[in-house]
């Protein structure tokens, strides 16, 4: 998994490529760092990820709670038709939102989440 990162206002952009799966720990950590930098909002682009498996899920829990405990939020991007199906049968969709426009989720990112 390789990322670049960019900045836009108070929310970070995390283009990803590749795969996320077991044994890499490259977005988590990223995140992690982010978070610990004060980092409140991360929006993760899928755009150029081919695939996703329950490691791949459970970073991205992980990510959300890390960035939730310091009242910041996580946002994806372009998923993948299958990453989509894995995120809604994992009802994980219901809390981490997605989105197809970048221009229209940086602003909402920072947003309280709907309920």
């Amino acid at each position: 998994m390789q990322i670049e990162e960019r900045e836009f206002d108070d929310v970070i952009v995390l283009d990803l490529h590749g795969k996320m799966t077991a044994g890499d720990d490259v977005v988590r950590t990223r995140i992690e760092a982010l978070a610990e930098r004060g980092v409140r909002y991360v929006l993760l682009n899928f755009s150029d990820v081919s695939y996703m498996d329950s490691v791949g899920l459970s970073t991205l829990v992980r990510s959300h709670m890390k960035l939730s405990q310091n009242g910041g939020r996580l946002a994806l991007l372009h998923l993948p038709k299958r990453i989509l199906e894995l995120m809604t049968v994992s009802r994980l969709i219901t809390v981490i939102e997605a989105f197809e426009d970048e221009a229209a989720a940086i602003p909402r990112v920072t947003r309280p989440a709907a309920v």
